[in-house]
């Protein structure tokens, strides 16, 4: 069996999840069909986070914002890469919102049925474009239902999102591969890991920093947003390795999100992964993985992030509850085998044609 994995952004959530998936699922044979944005990394550096064997495609002509005459000819090059599996044992699994849409059309026009389609992030629900852009994005996503395939949302948050548009879709949450802890200190801070962007919405954790001038803060990582971390009691540590991004969050006592959307957000499952108690933005995928007094609180305002944050810190014992409360969710319902086998089963029954 053959599981053509095809993507837009070569970076970020998405492709962690597909390399978690090709080293899980070792025997099978995997292809990936990338773009090129990769953020802070080059596609060499990128590739190398797959295990050896994985055979990598490159999509030239694809591009993230809709641009109709560069979406035909992505439409045409993604045609002529997938034609060469029509007719053979091979599951299309397509990834983001871009490869979700030209790649359902791409496998109806070539009567390639076996198509899974995990968004990662519904585009409609993004809050750095405009009302009018949101529901041309919702309009899209119905129309690519159309096309065929089965939709696997990432956690349930984006399942029932896909659900509302009129076709049932699947959840299969996204999973890590779980930790020893390493017997770090901790430290009284809140940090984040992720890229400092419009979703990730640093000023509004900056915001919190400015109100709680006597409390720490750490951002693990970087982007084009950095800027926006100006705050005297943030540490921004730029981009780092895998092994030191999951160091600093052992040694935090809380991984505050103040995302403004998320699928089911990799950088939460790993500060669940290192025993951190959450605090999160309430938002879909955030508030999928708080239950809010046993591992952590949701928030909706600045206001109530800092008043929350605070008690939050000034009570130890508490915060070494809820972290292990997060860690224990991370074990029995976001590992990353429990993720690779529940895909594993999907590919083989839309195999036999039990889609």
């Amino acid at each position: 069996m053959t599981i053509v994995h095809v993507l837009e952004p070569f970076a970020t959530g998405v492709t962690s999840a597909i390399a978690a998936l090709t080293e899980q699922l070792s025997g099978l044979e995997h292809v990936v069909v990338h773009g090129a944005r990769t953020g802070a990394d080059t596609q060499e550096a990128v590739r190398r986070r797959f295990p050896p064997g994985v055979r990598f495609i490159p999509w030239i002509q694809v591009v993230r914002e809709i641009s109709p005459s560069k979406d035909v000819r992505a439409l045409g090059e993604l045609m002529g890469i997938l034609g060469a599996f029509r007719d053979t044992e091979t599951v299309v699994h397509l990834h983001s919102s871009k490869a979700g849409f030209l790649g359902r059309l791409a496998c109806a026009l070539l009567r390639i049925r076996p198509v899974v389609y995990t968004p990662h992030g519904a585009s409609f629900i993004r809050t750095d474009i405009g009302p009018l852009k949101r529901g041309l994005f919702r309009l899209l996503e119905r129309v690519g239902g159309r096309f065929g395939g089965v939709v696997a949302g990432c956690g349930p948050s984006e399942a029932a999102l896909y659900s509302a548009l009129g076709k049932p879709a699947l959840c299969i949450p996204n999973g890590v591969a779980l930790r020893a802890p390493a017997g770090l200190k901790r430290e009284r801070r809140a940090s984040f890991t992720g890229l400092a962007s419009a979703q990730k919405d640093p000023a509004f954790f900056n915001r919190v920093a400015l109100a709680l001038p006597d409390h720490s803060f750490c951002w693990i990582g970087d982007g084009p947003l950095r800027g926006k971390l100006s705050a005297p009691n943030i540490t921004v540590t730029g981009w780092t390795g895998r092994e030191a991004v999951a160091e600093e969050l052992e040694r935090s006592e809380v991984f505050l999100s103040t995302a403004a959307w998320e699928g089911l957000p990799y950088g939460v499952l790993e500060a669940m992964n290192a025993s951190c108690a959450l605090l999160l933005r309430d938002v879909p995928g955030n508030r999928d993985l708080v239950r809010p007094g046993e591992n952590g609180y949701l928030f909706r305002s600045e206001g109530e992030a800092a008043e929350l944050l605070s008690r939050m810190l000034a009570d130890s014992g508490g915060l070494r509850a809820m972290g292990r409360k997060s860690r224990e969710l991370a074990e029995a319902e976001y590992s990353v085998e429990k993720m690779a086998a529940s895909y594993g089963r999907l590919y083989e029954a839309l195999l036999r044609g039990e889609s």
